[in-house]
């Protein structure tokens, strides 16, 4: 695609905009709506509660690195029998204090410190990923409002512009002038046109009702707000630079190329774990007073190098390591999934795109050639060439003509947000 794309998609939504089509969706605080948007939304709020547990959970997985103190204490009656009368019944007070520190795992700790830091990683992924998803929600809602809202004034003006001429034909017939079979075709087509307000109503509520259900309430229409516009400079110049934009932006990619470089992460830890022994420097101390027996004080202290490993002989160990890897592999193999599923989204986001950009252009030719038919058929309708049936032919197909204009023109500029989101550059700061 040639660079000169963006250039062209901002020169046809100016053609749109000087024949009064461009959306007036509350644009004039659009950023700020947005950024209300996602600070309210519970969507949001939970994948932030999400990352938040996530960086604590990354910090205490430090701690593997600082040593661990154990207490443990205990007050009681003691009792013993032993031979020859010495048998023993005292209260028996006793505090044991133990340090242990890890010296070596062979990576274990390492690898816990790097998949708690990873899903931290992940889960801001994620926060992105919801953000985006969360405004193109947005933004289509309110395309969706404008729309519904222009074409339901369309029909309105049609049913409007019926009952106009159908009056006019009707006192031309009491002149004389007219023709009852008009008139009565005139109502045929009045119902016809108040069936279509009827259902373009309905879709409109609908558009409502959603709005509501993204944002919180029902949309309020200011006069002389600001224009919804495509952000052309973030649109890429070409399917090539945007499938690699969308390789190094998209956050859902991102999240699944984390989940791969974790499930690496966790084949390590568990190898260390299970294959390999843990050496720690431990030290002791124990405070006992009339323990075990033995009338008084007793202190002992220890300082020690630990060398612990527990083997299973169901061989669980191995059964663990074989699951880790199992489960490396099926992720690295939905990561490549997603990324297919990105680049064929993107492909299919920049055909759309294309395509409702160039229906866009044809539309607005379309719709000025039947401005200027209905022009020319309401001359010659008062000269007597015409009848009242082409006027009213050529008011409907200009008013279809204005609804398909502007449908075209909003899945424009709903196409490019589509694909923004997509290549991951859908963010508030950027509109």
């Amino acid at each position: 695609m040639r660079k000169s794309f963006r250039h062209s998609v901002a020169a046809s939504l100016l053609a749109l905009a000087s024949l009064g089509w461009m959306p007036h969706v509350w644009a004039d605080d659009l950023k700020g709506t947005l950024t209300t948007l996602l600070s309210q939304h519970d969507r949001i709020r939970a994948a932030e509660g999400d990352l938040a547990a996530a960086r604590d959970r990354a910090k205490a997985a430090l701690g593997v690195r600082y040593p661990t103190l154990n207490v443990t204490s205990h007050y009681g009656y003691e009792a013993q029998n032993k031979f020859e009368n010495a048998n023993t019944s005292m209260p028996s007070r006793e505090i044991d204090l133990k340090l242990t520190q890890q010296l070596w795992n062979f990576g274990a700790s390492s690898s816990s410190i790097e998949a708690a830091r990873l899903t931290f990683k992940q889960a801001s992924e994620n926060l992105e990923t919801t953000k985006q998803t969360l405004l193109l929600e947005g933004i289509s809602a309110l395309l969706d409002v404008y729309l519904t809202q222009r074409k339901l004034e369309y029909a309105t003006q049609s049913v409007s512009n019926i009952k106009l001429q159908t009056e006019l034909e009707d006192a031309r017939v009491q002149e004389g002038s007219g023709y009852s079979a008009d008139v009565l075709q005139a109502k045929s087509q009045l119902v016809d046109a108040e069936t279509l307000r009827i259902k373009i109503k309905e879709e409109a509520e609908v558009a409502l009702d959603r709005h509501k259900t993204i944002f919180g309430h029902y949309p309020q229409v200011e006069e002389g707000s600001a224009k919804l516009k495509i952000p052309t400079q973030l649109l890429p110049i070409s399917l090539v630079e945007a499938i690699k934009i969308a390789q190094e932006n998209n956050p859902r990619l991102a999240s699944s190329e984390f989940g791969v470089k974790l499930a690496t992460a966790t084949v390590a830890e568990t190898k260390a774990n299970e294959l390999f022994p843990s050496v720690n420097l431990v030290s002791s101390t124990k405070h006992k007073a009339d323990a075990a027996g033995t009338k008084g004080y007793q202190g002992e202290y220890m300082v020690k190098v630990e060398v612990a490993y527990d083997f299973n002989f169901g061989l669980s160990s191995i059964r663990r390591l074989q699951a880790s890897k199992q489960d490396r592999e099926s992720t690295a193999r939905r990561f490549r999934e997603t990324r297919d599923q990105i680049e064929e989204q993107v492909k299919n986001k920049w055909k759309g795109l294309l395509t409702a950009h160039e229906n866009t252009g044809l539309f607005i030719s379309k719709t000025v050639i039947a401005q200027e038919l209905l022009k020319h058929t309401r001359e010659e309708r008062d000269l007597g060439r015409r009848s009242l049936m082409d006027v009213l032919a050529q008011e409907t197909k200009l008013i279809n003509t204005l609804s398909e204009a502007v449908a075209a023109e909003t899945n424009t500029v709903a196409k490019a947000y589509e694909l923004l989101e997509v290549i991951g550059r859908l963010e508030v700061e950027w509109l």
